[in-house]
């Protein structure tokens, strides 16, 4: 289990996190800490050691960005910032740092259940790469690169000379001016990545490969993945003989499932960082790529942003409100075929991918992380998916309940967020008018005021809470002026939200 250290100096932020974090029940997070400040934080990590670390930036006596600084090189921790709009020039800074993501005050559950999702992921990553290894007398010379390699290129960010000191004391020798970083990654996850290197080496060995005019040194990184130096002479014809040299292995590995990525060319030693991050970058892009293809840099850099238009997301919308499920595929098949997504920007196939989940979100459901697809095929058959579903589950409420219990489900869901009885009215396939008689003849009353019911026994509920503010319930209600939201409470329950929580005390 792993220890997580929260430190902020705003205790109701503090414990608020705290209890965020507890009632999420991230899996494999045991321990929960808090510090108050910096100074605080360090005392305590020096104790208990906590694996990952979620800070504010902006704090008294030591913030956070010293904190971070004292960190560095003693401990290997995973650092998230949640801070606020104010303090975007620290969070710039703290990314220079090592920082592993960031978050804006308030932080949502979601956003932050995803962000542990993915830290815990990493460092089960990192401890199942490092128990995999043997003893450090027992390591072969793949093993021994791949463990400075990858050590290296966590700090290579502060210290430019990182990686060229790890090829001198390896003894890698960099004779060419050119060199630049392939990531060879299985289509499969579960694909045997020993097989993979093997396979690179046997290439290697072969005496027409031995011959081009280059220098070229693997390593396993973190995700297991074969990365590839390749150091060679652009004014030599180095470019077409480093094409030549990965077409050369998929051509000798032809049952392999794999996709090459290929990062930008730097020109000196203190530049392999960015060599190794710019295919980082490209390799994000396998999604899009056929089994068994290369991914250049400079052929992302030509992609296109192509967006779902808002008359689009409306067709979306009559094809769940009419059950249509016939026009599912040919609607998916129009953004995501791979011809498009080979044409498409990788931000802009994640914000077609979120804004189709939002336009079903109808029926809430776990979002998947958009970077667990690794296949086009994967991603169209879980919005297709998601979609029927939705139908099926849309189809089946009306079945089920009356347009009143329709209503009263979407008020507690929606119950902190804008509640619009057109919506409702569309949903159930009938007028505006029809349903606010029908629910009034229904309930007794009309649908704004149970709305107003309903989000003041939600105030009722949370005033009473411990180190409630009122501002902060009428903030969360959708009340921009506290003054409107205590007059709506007062003529609700009889008494002002203060004379109510001295009341409940």
């Amino acid at each position: 289990m792993y220890k997580l250290l929260i430190v902020d100096d705003e205790e109701i932020v503090r414990e608020g996190l705290r209890d965020i974090v507890a009632y999420l029940q991230v899996q494999h997070i045991g321990q929960i800490l808090t510090a108050k400040d910096g100074a605080d934080a360090l005392s305590i990590i020096n104790i208990e050691n906590p694996q990952i670390i979620l800070t504010d930036l902006n704090m008294p006596v030591l913030d956070g960005i010293e904190m971070i600084k004292q960190l560095q090189g003693k401990h290997e921790h995973k650092i998230i910032v949640v801070s606020g709009y104010d303090d975007f020039h620290l969070v710039k800074e703290s990314f220079k740092l090592g920082v592993r993501d960031y978050l804006l005050k308030p932080a949502h559950s979601e956003e932050l259940l995803d962000v542990l999702d993915k830290i815990v992921r990493e460092l089960r990553q990192e401890e199942q790469q490092y128990q995999k290894g043997e003893s450090e007398k027992m390591l072969t010379q793949m093993e021994r690169v791949s463990r400075s390699m990858n050590w290296v290129l966590q700090s290579a960010e502060q210290d430019e000379h990182a990686l060229e000191r790890v090829f001198a004391e390896l003894g890698l020798s960099l004779p060419y001016p050119d060199t630049a970083a392939a990531i060879l990654s299985p289509m499969h996850s579960a694909s045997n990545a020993e097989s993979l290197g093997a396979d690179w080496d046997a290439l290697l060995t072969r005496p027409d490969t031995n011959r081009l005019p280059m220098k070229l040194y693997s390593f396993y990184n973190r995700q297991n993945d074969l990365v590839v130096w390749i150091n060679y002479d652009r004014l030599r014809g180095g470019s077409s003989a480093v094409k030549q040299v990965l077409e050369q292995f998929l051509g000798s590995t032809p049952e392999l499932p794999v996709v090459i990525a290929v990062g930008m060319t730097v020109s000196a030693a203190t530049g392999l960082a960015l060599a190794y991050r710019s295919t980082l970058q490209v390799l994000s892009y396998k999604l899009t790529a056929g089994p068994r293809s290369i991914l250049l840099y400079d052929e992302i850099l030509t992609r296109e942003e192509r967006h779902i238009s808002p008359a689009d997301l409306r067709i979306l919308t009559e094809i769940i409100d009419m059950g249509r499920k016939d026009q599912v595929l040919p609607y998916i098949q129009k953004y995501f075929n791979d011809e498009s997504l080979r044409r498409s920007t990788l931000d802009s196939i994640r914000s077609n991918y979120d804004a189709i989940l939002q336009t079903i979100r109808w029926i809430p459901r776990q979002k998947q992380d958009f970077s667990a697809f690794e296949q086009s095929e994967q991603l169209r058959l879980y919005l297709i998916s998601r979609i029927l579903q939705t139908i099926e589950a849309r189809q089946s409420l009306i079945r089920s309940y009356d347009m009143v219990e329709i209503a009263k489900k979407y008020v507690e869901e929606q119950l902190l967020g804008e509640i619009n009885m057109a919506v409702i009215a569309n949903y159930c396939n009938v007028s505006y008018a029809y349903f606010s008689k029908l629910f009034k003849e229904s309930t007794g009353m009309n649908f704004q005021d149970y709305v107003t019911m309903q989000r003041m026994d939600y105030a009722k509920k949370a005033l009473n809470g411990i180190n409630v503010k009122i501002c902060d319930v009428a903030s969360a209600l959708g009340y921009s002026n506290p003054k409107n939201f205590t007059r709506v409470f007062k003529s609700y329950c009889g008494m002002s939200p203060k004379e109510y929580q001295k009341l409940m005390k």
